[in-house]
């Protein structure tokens, strides 16, 4: 039976859908593959909330973090537990000392806002320029936000290559200051979410409970794969695969299996569309 017209195109059988179909945009496709994994992304939001408390342990729970939306982005699926505690495990010792530097470039971050502005209003009501305390203030946020945006790209080269800590931080500061653009979007998404949040939990703090820990972590951490991990693959991952002459293993999953091993044959697109034949006596509502 059809409602309004639209339920008739579900009676018969179409040709399929094609896997050489044209992928759908960006935005679309962000949220479907955020949405399509919700629940997962609350209980990762959960999970790394809780090996986050000790503080000392921020670096390897967002390794563990990164090690699961690596494999979401990918649009690969796995026992999200296992892959979040190889990622915890694996990179203890090399994300500790990175979660204690960014807790300590945050806290001085914090402090240039608070201090050169009022230093800058105390010259001012002395009669000096308050110019060198504004200009400390901008290259102390600037400095402060560039390793904030080194973080987009240190834990994910972190969990997914074999590079030293050297080089990770090398190639860091590179694509932040190459993709700049896609850097400063991700930036300022991230602010404006952080804004709304702060509303919410200034109108109910009850909400905030909710919000922080069971959505806003993996949704920040996901909007930061979506966006900068394509870009360690064209960078990083992509040349170093090319210059062995390899194909990159991510993207193993989608090659064509053998038609020998193939237990069967995607048809998708292909096929010719089925139409049922209605009884008689159906009464169809147009």
């Amino acid at each position: 039976m059809a409602f309004f017209g639209f339920g008739s195109q579900y009676e018969n059988a179409g040709s399929g859908i094609s896997k050489n179909a044209p992928k759908k945009n960006s935005f679309f496709r962000f949220f479907e593959m955020f949405f399509e994994r919700f629940w997962k992304m609350v209980s990762l939001s959960l999970l790394t909330t809780l090996f986050a408390l000790p503080v000392i342990t921020l670096g390897p729970a967002l390794a563990g973090m990164t090690k699961v939306l690596r494999t979401y982005v990918l649009d690969k699926d796995g026992f999200m537990f296992h892959e979040f505690w190889r990622g915890f495990k694996e990179n203890l010792l090399k994300t500790i000392p990175i979660g204690l530097v960014d807790i300590l470039f945050g806290v001085a971050m914090w402090a240039a806002l608070m201090v050169y502005p009022a230093m800058g209003e105390q010259a001012k009501a002395a009669g000096d320029s308050s110019l060198m305390y504004t200009i400390l203030c901008v290259i102390s946020v600037g400095f402060g936000l560039t390793v904030f945006m080194m973080n987009f790209y240190i834990y994910p080269m972190i969990i997914s290559t074999d590079l030293s800590m050297k080089n990770v931080l090398k190639n860091s500061f590179y694509l932040v200051a190459l993709e700049l653009k896609t850097n400063i979007i991700t930036l300022v998404l991230i602010m404006l979410i952080i804004a709304v949040t702060l509303i919410i939990v200034f109108l109910s703090n009850i909400l905030a409970f909710l919000i922080v820990p069971l959505i806003l972590v993996a949704f920040i951490g996901f909007l930061v794969m979506f966006n900068c991990y394509p870009i360690i693959q064209k960078y990083v991952i992509a040349p170093y695969y090319k210059e062995r002459g390899e194909d990159n293993p991510e993207y193993d999953y989608l090659k064509p299996l053998d038609p020998d091993d193939a237990v069967f044959i995607d048809k998708g697109g292909e096929e010719a569309p089925v139409k049922i034949k209605k009884k008689k006596g159906t009464k169809v509502i147009k």
